[in-house]
């Protein structure tokens, strides 16, 4: 009996251990290889170098490798580390197309140009969602004056990659002066691509080629392109800070209307969230509280500001032609002795005050009057209301009912 548990511990009790041992260390091995690929996959953006170490045998890992290589160190050895990887990816996964990539833009550095342009085709038809071989394309469509497939692999690009936008919004917004792109981007515009908004809401800021875009919005119109009037308003601020006055002026005619003989909005009723330099603008006078106010008569135009504080309170950019302006508006609760009444003054741009006309005290006479003169060498002014320092414990405040400024007439 004992000799008989000796032969079942030394007989078939070490193979079932051993069968037991050899499936552990398989099992382990298995779970290595899974853990170190989840792994890889993980890191492999931020540390595509570390993902390759942990696995060596993915073709994407080692394509995304290729290509981190090869942009902080472009080739046109064939033989170097890049391209060797490149190839190995397409050996492991024949859909690497980071891979293609790299041999790709190689090829274009070796000066193969056709080569460079059966390898990226060969990637764009893999995977729409890489940006690299969708900048490439846009370049391959304008070298051949391609301007509707280009705008085609730019909507690819902004439709399927986060970094597009940073890349492709700045050129294409200055591409706007050219009229057969202008057109043909309102076509797509008018198929409501996913990116439209951004890019209106990034032209309307940026900066770049304000009156390419002013004429892009207004050509816009006829497909409905979206624009804001707060959009509009920056745009018409752009082209002012540029000193392209005239070109504003024109601008904001196009949505807001108006005429450059008399001041805008005396009753106050805009009330847009964003106001261009040619509509009523807030001051920015430390402690002042301004608002314009909505009722069904009108809008009213309420300001206050703590003692001993002065300063403007709004302004109006101008472009009146020489000649002579009456200034008339009405007011009420504004109650200041006369060396601390608030006043209406026409400042030329470069600072000279044409004049001024003071708003007595509204228990006296809520209306005021004056005229003022503009100089043949002044072609800009702004319209301020500008409240002077009060030494009441209440500070300077009030209500403007009405504001105009108007050729005068005898």
């Amino acid at each position: 009996m004992g000799s008989s548990r000796r032969r079942k511990v030394g007989g078939r009790a070490p193979l079932a251990w051993a069968t037991r041992i050899a499936l552990s260390i398989g099992v382990a091995v298995v779970g290595y290889f899974g853990v170190t690929s989840s792994l890889a996959n993980v890191v492999q953006k931020s540390d595509p170098e570390l993902a390759y170490t942990l696995d060596p045998s993915n073709g994407v890992i080692a394509a995304a490798y290729a290509q981190h290589i090869f942009t902080l160190r472009p080739t046109t050895d064939r033989h170097a580390l890049p391209s060797r990887l490149a190839k190995q990816a397409l050996r492991l996964d024949p859909t690497a197309v980071d891979a293609l990539t790299v041999l790709g833009f190689q090829a274009q550095l070796l000066g193969d140009a056709a080569r460079s342009d059966e390898i990226l085709a060969h990637s764009t038809q893999l995977s729409r969602r890489e940006l690299r071989p969708q900048l490439w394309a846009i370049e391959e469509a304008v070298s051949r004056g391609d301007v509707q497939g280009a705008l085609r692999h730019y909507d690819i690009a902004l439709r399927t990659s986060n970094d597009a936008r940073a890349i492709l919004f700045p050129t294409l917004t200055a591409a706007l002066s050219e009229p057969k792109i202008r057109s043909a981007l309102l076509q797509v515009m008018e198929s409501g691509p996913v990116w439209r908004e951004a890019f209106i809401d990034y032209a309307a800021k940026s900066g770049a080629a304000p009156e390419d875009v002013a004429q892009f919005f207004q050509l816009g119109r006829r497909v409905g392109l979206p624009v804001s009037a707060d959009h509009r308003a920056q745009l018409v601020d752009l082209l002012i800070n540029q000193g392209e006055f005239e070109k504003a002026w024109d601008y904001f005619l196009t949505f807001r209307g108006g005429d450059r003989n008399r001041s805008r909005d005396p009753n106050f009723m805009f009330d847009g969230k964003i106001r261009s330099a040619f509509d009523w603008s807030f001051g920015k006078a430390p402690g002042l509280s301004v608002a314009i106010l909505q009722s069904p008569e009108g809008g009213i135009l309420d300001f206050a500001l703590p003692p001993s504080v002065g300063g403007v309170v709004v302004r109006q950019l101008q472009l009146l032609p020489a000649g002579t302006y009456r200034l008339q508006g009405l007011s009420t609760n504004i109650e200041q002795p006369l060396r601390s009444q608030p006043y209406w003054a026409l400042l030329c741009l470069d600072g000279r005050e044409l004049g001024r006309v003071p708003i007595t005290s509204s228990s006296d006479a809520n209306s005021f009057s004056g005229l003022l003169t503009v100089p043949q060498n002044c072609d800009v002014q702004t319209l301020e209301l500008v409240a002077r320092a009060s030494d009441k414990a209440s500070g300077v405040a009030g209500q403007i009912n009405k504001i105009e400024m108007m050729p005068n007439v005898y």
